[in-house]
């Protein structure tokens, strides 16, 4: 039997050496926790230093990017400044306006060409001829000088034309449709329009467009008179530019239409009129005629427009209010396309849409319409 003296004694040894034992234990986590810690800590400077590196060649890279955009700037400038003075001097050689090309002929050579006085007669008896003429083919090096100014003159001379309407800009030369500037007479600013270059012939400006609903045309007068909406969307040109348009010449109305079904009309109206604002905007259709396809003629001459805010309709009822939109309603008539737009499922028995009475019915809204003017002698 062991006695308590040696018990105690290996108890005692025991507890010494698993107190030892604990202890390496923990001084090898420790150690362990301590590598672990100096190896993210290494990691982790390595990779600010290429987070550094980095930063630094993509501020080095902006910095050639900002240095780069500013050289090109002003070379820009620079090459503004020298078309701006050859454009002064093409001024100056067109004002003093004395010299000439004027074509003349050797034998055996054909004919040639040679730098002389501009004069109502002739020269060496034959006539003068403007710079970019077209004309036999000469060799002088003047006129290879004239080949390289000609485009030049001819794209200062586009700059400074004024057109009053999509046609004359149309027979300039232009043939895409899109938005210009025109300078409409009595107007004091010049006024962006949308030509249409290909419907029938092309060179129409666009007084309405519908075609999605994206534009209210529930307006007052205000609004129709100045006009409204996006050029290239949907848009009315406003009353006051119709009406000194087709003041200071005879124009045509083309009115476009289209339904839900995909099938289209159109109603074309000879000398074509609008009153002044004092006239109420009067539509006026002179002696001239109408052609249609699919949409009848609607009698609109002599009815004044409407809006919510001016009734001067021939109806008790006002029917911009009832029938909503500006328009020549007379008694409440038989369109209104500027009525309120409802999209397709929706567009049956309504009153109040878009309507051509000779063209769906009288209470059919329609998909899309176009409305157009041109001078009538194209």
């Amino acid at each position: 039997m062991v006695s308590p003296q040696l018990e105690r004694y290996i108890q005692m040894n025991l507890r010494s050496e698993l107190a030892q034992v604990q202890q390496h234990m923990v001084q090898n986590q420790t150690a362990t926790m301590l590598e672990l810690g100096t190896s993210l800590l290494n990691q982790t400077t390595a990779q600010t230093r290429k987070l550094t590196d980095v930063e630094a060649q993509v501020l080095n890279q902006t910095s050639r990017m900002e240095i780069q955009l500013l050289e090109t700037s002003l070379s820009t400038n620079k090459l503004e400044k020298q078309l701006l003075l050859q454009g002064h001097e093409l001024h100056r050689l067109q004002g003093r306006n004395r010299w000439a090309l004027v074509p003349w002929h050797q034998p055996g050579l054909g004919a040639r060409a040679s730098l002389g006085p501009k004069s109502g007669g002739t020269q060496g008896g034959h006539q003068s001829q403007d710079w970019c003429a077209p004309g036999p083919l000469p060799l002088s090096f003047a006129y290879l000088q004239l080949l390289l100014l000609c485009p030049i003159a001819a794209s200062v001379r586009a700059a400074e034309q004024v057109f009053q309407d999509c046609a004359e800009i149309q027979r300039f030369g232009a043939n895409v449709s899109g938005i210009y500037t025109i300078h409409v007479a009595n107007m004091t600013e010049p006024r962006k329009v949308f030509c249409d270059m290909e419907a029938n012939g092309g060179g129409w400006t666009l007084i309405q467009r519908r075609e999605n609903g994206t534009v209210n045309f529930q307006r007052n007068w205000r609004d129709y008179k100045q006009g409204f909406g996006d050029l290239a969307g949907e848009h009315w040109l406003g009353n006051e530019v119709v009406h000194q348009l087709t003041s200071r010449a005879a124009y045509s109305l083309r009115v476009e239409l289209q339904d839900w079904e995909g099938n289209e009309a159109y109603a074309q109206y000879e000398h074509f009129q609008l009153g002044s604002e004092g006239q109420l905007y009067r539509w006026a259709r002179g002696p001239g005629w109408w052609a249609g396809q699919g949409s009848g003629s609607l009698v609109l001459q002599g009815t004044n427009f409407s809006t919510r805010d001016a009734d001067n309709d021939n109806c008790l009822c006002k029917c911009a209010q009832m029938l909503s939109g500006g328009w020549w309603f007379d008694a409440c008539g038989l369109s209104n396309l500027n009525g309120i737009y409802y999209p397709a499922r929706h567009h049956a028995r309504k009153l109040n849409g878009i309507r051509w009475h000779y063209f769906q019915g009288p209470s059919y809204s329609l998909r899309a319409t176009r409305m157009m003017l041109r001078i009538d002698f194209m």
